[in-house]
């Protein structure tokens, strides 16, 4: 945070230069005009008895060396700066003595060529102020003294003017600090000013990181319309993925913009899903300033995420309690297992007692499957992220995939591009398509007698995703049971654990990738969504500034 703030003060410390030497070219500029002005009343013989001109010659000579001076310093203002200190203060003692020497050719105090002193001073004070421009204030006054103590003794003008050389001394005096003390409480003012535009400037920037960085969804609407800031979240839950530029409400998807007229006329907004690819989305809607509205703030959260993160508190609640009680019941249950083996053994049971044992063995094995399930969610560790080649990858998975209780499972593989690189974990992926393979082979198997399944791989573009979808055919899921098949613990089959499903798409999400389910005619389709790496640095703010 100290080199943020150094930062900041370097460019505020830059700025201020800036309108500094701006401020030397502007001044700059009115001393050539002056100077011109000088030259031309003097060598076009322009009638100049209101002056009140004593020597003409030393008029046009001081003119003259005025304006070359004047260049000279304009020239050196805009396209030599450096050392602003000289550039501002020795000009201006320059400026008082030219003035003088004009003044004194003018006849003195009368000409009245004296009140311009008061405009140098000034400007001194302006530009640089401190002492420095106090000292140019009193070295005019002194300077009109000697001047017109001069021109008294040399020209027997009357010493009665004192009382006018007097007063504008005070004058050129009083502006020098007067103009000192305002300049100096200016230029703080402009250091606070400075200071808070870039602190604000500083804030909004890390306003827009903030939002880019936001998972939940952010849309600014100006009052016509026009989208003020998007971030990348809210392009990802609208279906976009900066595929098209998004400038007002008709840029976004027909889905959304029912939301919002539902939420103009005042009806409810329900979740919906923006495309078949993005996920379910709620919308929660805030207007922007008071009395007529200026805008309109729309946030964005993924249903999935908000239903994911509810479990993940809910079984985290119990899930140091269930893995203990797994960890207790795996000895007793062992034992009971053990114990039925070693009955199934006699010889002298009956067929009744044969039934009964081998139900507690399945029965056994069902718990212990359970356990384990259970035991490998609240163990569960982060994915170890490879870049595979996936196509190879799922030839090689298929040939060593074996389930005993499925005789001769076939899986075909389809494709059209080969060259798909993922970034996974390999064996977290395995895993879920071992899941998913299990129920699909198994389903197929129950309906056709053929433990038949398709792998079928594709790309999108919007998203920009690899799918990988696992056909099966066996009679599909009930429509009241679909929103249920990813909770934990939901199964329709007494020897399942209900599990299967849950832990498939715990681990997609892991892998940041998504699954879901697609009913079709003639069995289940499940999809893996593995998005692609996104080769853009837009921070997804402001499609309008």
């Amino acid at each position: 945070m100290t080199m943020v703030y150094l930062m900041d003060d370097a460019k505020i410390k830059n700025k201020m230069s800036q309108s500094l030497w701006q401020a030397l070219q502007l001044y700059s500029v009115y001393r050539v005009i002056l100077a011109i002005t000088f030259v031309v009343l003097a060598y076009l013989h322009i009638e100049l008895n209101f002056f009140g001109v004593v020597d003409e010659l030393l008029f046009q000579q001081a003119s003259a060396l005025y304006l070359f001076l004047s260049l000279s310093l304009l020239i050196l203002a805009f396209f030599f700066k450096h050392h602003f200190e000289w550039q501002s203060n020795i000009p201006i003692f320059a400026d008082i003595i030219v003035i003088l020497i004009l003044m004194h050719a003018s006849g003195g105090i009368i000409s009245g060529l004296g009140i311009l002193l008061v405009v140098v001073v000034a400007a001194h004070s302006l530009l640089v102020g401190g002492k420095l421009s106090l000292c140019s204030g009193a070295v005019a006054a002194i300077g009109l003294f000697i001047e017109h103590s001069y021109t008294v003794l040399s020209q027997n003008v009357a010493i009665n003017m004192y009382t006018q050389v007097g007063l504008l001394g005070i004058v050129t005096l009083t502006t020098s600090l007067v103009t000192n003390i305002l300049s100096a409480h200016a230029r703080k003012n402009q250091l606070i000013i400075e200071s808070q535009a870039q602190q604000l400037a500083t804030s909004q920037q890390l306003n827009a990181y903030i939002v880019s960085a936001m998972h939940a969804g952010v849309l600014v609407l100006d009052n016509l319309w026009q989208i003020r800031l998007i971030n990348a979240a809210a392009k990802r839950l609208l279906g976009n993925f900066n595929i098209k530029p998004l400038d007002n409400l008709d840029s976004l998807p027909q889905t959304f913009q029912q939301s919002v007229q539902d939420y103009l006329k005042g009806k409810s907004i329900v979740a919906q899903q923006m495309s078949p690819t993005s996920p379910e989305v709620r919308f929660t809607f805030h207007p922007l300033g008071q009395g007529l509205p200026s805008g309109t703030l729309i946030f964005l959260y993924d249903i999935a995420e908000e239903t994911r993160h509810a479990q993940d508190l809910k079984l985290a609640s119990l899930g140091h309690l269930t893995a203990n009680i797994a960890h207790e019941l795996r000895n007793p249950l062992g034992a009971a297992s053990h114990a039925t083996q070693l009955l199934a053994e006699t010889s002298n049971l009956s067929t009744e007692n044969t039934e009964l044992l081998t139900m507690i063995k399945q029965s056994c094995d069902r718990m212990n499957t359970v356990i384990k399930n259970v035991l490998s969610l609240s163990g569960r560790k982060a994915p170890q992220m490879q870049t595979i080649q996936l196509i190879p990858w799922l030839e090689q998975f298929i040939r060593e995939l074996v389930f005993p209780a499925l005789p001769t499972p076939r899986v075909k593989l389809e494709y059209v591009e080969r060259d798909i690189q993922v970034n996974v974990d390999p064996s977290q992926l395995a895993q879920i398509l071992i899941n998913l393979c299990e129920n699909g082979l198994r389903y197929s198997f129950k309906n056709t007698q053929q433990a038949t399944l398709i792998i079928r791989v594709q790309t999108t573009y919007n998203p920009n995703a690899i799918c990988v979808d696992i056909i099966d055919q066996g009679q599909g899921i009930p429509s009241d049971h679909v929103k249920h098949i990813f909770e934990p613990f939901f199964t329709t089959e007494n020897t399942g654990s209900g599990l299967g499903l849950y832990i498939a798409r715990e681990l997609s999400q892991m892998n940041g990738a998504r699954l879901d389910f697609y009913p079709i005619s003639n069995g289940c389709q499940f999809r893996i969504t593995l998005y692609q790496q996104e080769e853009s640095n837009d921070t997804a703010l402001g499609a309008r500034n």
